[in-house]
């Protein structure tokens, strides 16, 4: 895990200027290679659509079906399941 702050939405812009589209747009800029066909750009759009709709509904049901406590519990085993994952990433492309 990364000693420094972490870059937040918040922390750039207005809440109610966040989208799905914009998040799209800021991963698209930052994984997709220019030469990239519109076919990939079209099946990573919706798979990154189709991964935020479903982490979405995973923290409403979170929110909705369970305490407090067990619904920090999962989102935090999500949150270091999903560090463990960027940082393998990361060492591959090193």
């Amino acid at each position: 895990m990364s000693t420094s702050k972490e870059l937040k939405y918040t922390d750039v812009m207005k809440p109610e200027d966040i989208s799905i589209a914009l998040m799209w747009t800021a991963f698209a800029g930052a994984v997709l290679p220019p030469e990239a066909s519109q076919i990939q750009r079209d099946e990573m759009r919706i798979s990154f659509y189709a991964g935020f709709t479903e982490c979405f509904k995973v923290m409403c049901d979170l929110t909705d079906d369970l305490t407090e406590d067990h619904a920090a519990a999962t989102l935090s085993r999500i949150d270091a399941e999903a560090r463990e994952f960027c940082e393998q990433m990361i060492a591959k492309l090193k």
